[in-house]
């Protein structure tokens, strides 16, 4: 092991493994750790009061506590938070903090850019530079946490009620890294996240899915439909020409679910590309058999992209056909679009068309 290792990254069994090996040392100090790295959110050893002071001093030695370095943090007309992350190589990312009316929610990037290529999603100007290591994951939820501050309203420090896996990044692509994660947000000892409140959203890699299923990660899924032919989807998601409708469907009908847990269909709508009749006829059809939900997203739209939302009414008919088959439908209504941190738009600078470079950076 090489000295100042990120020891933010580990769960508790390899914690308690590393403690075991290196120092010698029982189970007990992995669940100490846990505790004040994660519950607590110290940035030092120094803060571990429990833990006697020449132990502490050979953590310190031998470990480093690193959340990503917050570069700016834009504030929206409606609440929204969006956090400009810089990384220990000076890469950057983009998490954003949601507000709605009972709760708030963290949207956390798990890539540095994204392979997938999805043709309205900002992100894939970027393509992958690299994937984001498991303390750099988890590094978002507690810089945004101690960033976040007090809710205007109630004058209460904010928490997070949900954590979704939608920023940057193909989640299920960084498969490793992002497991691990999960179990760190689930572990009752430190964030102690419900997997009922943890979602990670895949384009549709249908190995990744299967394995998600046979390991039983302690999260929702969610999947990014968003078409109802091969034709379409194969344009706006090119993984899709890999593991077609047909694969993907088949995969999450045969999906290991625990009882009452359902599957959330995200589908981005994109006027006059897959918001047409013959699609919302499609559509129920096609999710027969699996249990699900289904989220319409309408599309935020992206300078340069040239894809459009539809009308507001015609979104909310759609939701009524679909509620009338028995699905159940949501509307996600856009939050944060005017700072650029709606769903599709999160980039760092190089994706950014030249002429919006300056114009979103006021920190507050």
């Amino acid at each position: 092991m090489v000295a100042n290792e990120h020891i933010l990254g580990l769960d508790r069994a390899e914690l308690a493994a590393l403690m075991n090996q290196r120092f010698e040392l029982p189970p007990f100090r992995a669940r100490q750790l846990i505790r004040w790295l994660h519950k607590k959110g110290v940035r030092s050893f120094d803060e571990m009061t429990d833990i006697a002071a020449p132990l502490r001093e050979q953590f310190a030695e031998e470990f480093a506590i690193f959340r990503p370095e917050i570069v700016s943090r834009q504030v929206s007309r409606d609440g929204t938070q969006k956090f400009l992350f810089r990384l220990e190589d000076g890469c950057e990312i983009e998490s954003v903090l949601i507000k709605q009316p009972t709760r708030y929610t963290l949207c956390v990037s798990s890539q540095v850019g994204c392979a997938m290529g999805c043709s309205f999603c900002r992100t894939a100007l970027m393509k992958l530079r690299r994937n984001l290591e498991t303390h750099e994951i988890v590094g978002q939820v507690l810089a945004a946490r101690e960033a976040a501050g007090l809710d205007a309203e109630s004058g209460e420090p904010i928490s997070f009620f949900n954590i979704v896996f939608m920023g940057m990044g193909e989640p299920l692509h960084n498969y490793e890294n992002v497991s691990r994660a999960l179990r760190l947000l689930n572990d009752e000892l430190g964030h102690n996240f419900s997997p009922r409140k943890v979602t990670v959203s895949t384009s549709g890699l249908v190995p990744a899915i299967c394995r998600y299923g046979e390991d039983a990660l302690p999260a929702s899924l969610a999947v990014s439909l968003n078409a109802t032919t091969d034709e379409v989807r194969d344009q706006l998601i090119p993984i899709n020409r890999k593991y077609p409708l047909r694969v993907l469907l088949n995969t999450l009908r045969e999906l290991p679910l625990k009882p009452g847990r359902r599957i959330t269909i995200e589908y981005v709508m994109l006027h006059g590309v897959n918001d047409r009749a013959e699609d919302l006829d499609r559509l129920p059809g096609l999710l027969r058999g699996i249990p699900v939900k289904v989220n319409l997203i309408p599309y935020n739209e992206n300078a340069g992209l040239g894809y459009r939302t539809p009308p507001r009414d015609h979104i909310m008919a759609w939701q009524d056909q679909l509620l009338s088959h028995g699905l159940n439908t949501t509307i996600r209504w856009s939050k944060g679009e005017d700072i650029s941190a709606a769903c599709g738009q999160l980039a760092t600078e190089s994706a950014r068309p030249r002429r919006e470079r300056h114009a979103d950076h006021a920190v507050t």
